[in-house]
């Protein structure tokens, strides 16, 4: 899954070699403390990468921080599901750096993806662009929360679907190959994921 990989100056003032092997083994082993120890021992260092990758653009929508908060709610997961078999620590690098880099294109993709939207969907855009934001300012890692809530207020799996690839900026015809479905279908599932959103971000004020 990962390739082994050195990361120039890998090790954190303080934690030995023993201490990071450690880690890892209780990683594999699925001990999710382990993977949180991991993240506040090494935080700084994937912050300074992540930075490193943020335009300028990027930058006024989030910040390293909130990447990190990703990362961390990311692996968390890897590991309670035992998916986590790495066996280096050029791996577990790759692993979380990669980790790192999807979530920022995942967040791009979604701001970039509201602020494109015209026609009947930019009024509602325009609300959760800026719910996203007031998220932000509120907590770090708001604004993947408000999309996670937004995903959970829908029941149907392929409702949370198509609602996900919307935010990415994606049309009704490449929404419909995805989930295999007939663009007009998913146009007219869209109408009503819509009204229900509209309930919620224009009408209930949140």
């Amino acid at each position: 899954m990962c390739t082994d990989v050195q990361i120039p100056g890998s090790r954190t003032q303080g934690t030995t070699d023993t201490d990071l092997t450690d880690l890892l083994e209780r990683v594999r082993q699925g001990d999710r403390e382990a993977g949180a120890a991991f993240i506040r021992k090494y935080g700084s260092r994937i912050r300074r990468r992540v930075r490193g990758k943020l335009s300028p653009a990027m930058r006024r929508l989030f910040d390293s921080q909130e990447i990190l908060s990703t990362v961390a709610r990311r692996l968390d997961a890897l590991v309670a599901t035992g998916q986590i078999h790495a066996v280096s620590d050029g791996q577990v690098w790759s692993l979380v750096f990669t980790i790192a880099e999807n979530s920022l294109v995942e967040k791009a993709r979604v701001y970039r993806g509201l602020r494109a939207k015209e026609g009947e969907d930019s009024a509602l855009a325009e609300r959760i662009l800026a719910r996203l934001r007031e998220s932000e300012r509120e907590h770090s890692d708001g604004p993947e929360l408000e999309i996670d809530r937004a995903l959970r207020s829908l029941g149907d799996r392929v409702d949370r679907e198509i609602l996900s690839l919307w935010l990415m900026g994606r049309d009704a015809s490449s929404i419909a190959i995805a989930v295999d479905m007939s663009p007009s279908a998913v146009r007219k599932r869209w109408e009503r994921i819509r009204e229900q959103l509209r309930d919620t971000y224009l009408h209930g004020g949140c």
